[in-house]
């Protein structure tokens, strides 16, 4: 199944949880403050992204798959 993945940066402050469980998928820019998909996101396991997204502290992180399911809805909708 692919999957985009978006992070809203106004609701991201850089935790990092995302990235210490899913560094292939997800990049902390320090100069932004915030935590920002990487391309190979779209093709990282479902699993462990809904997990990353249900354990991010603010829920910036929206996971949709391919046929339009939301497997996770950011916060900031």
């Amino acid at each position: 199944m692919g999957v985009s993945v978006s992070i809203d940066s106004d609701l991201c402050i850089g935790s990092g949880d995302c990235v210490r469980l899913m560094p292939g998928a997800f990049e902390l820019r320090e100069d932004l403050g915030v935590s920002v998909p990487l391309p190979g996101a779209a093709d990282a396991e479902v699993r462990l992204l809904v997990q990353a997204a249900f354990g991010c502290p603010t829920q910036a992180i929206r996971v949709v798959a391919d046929d339009g399911t939301v497997l996770h809805e950011s916060s900031g909708g």
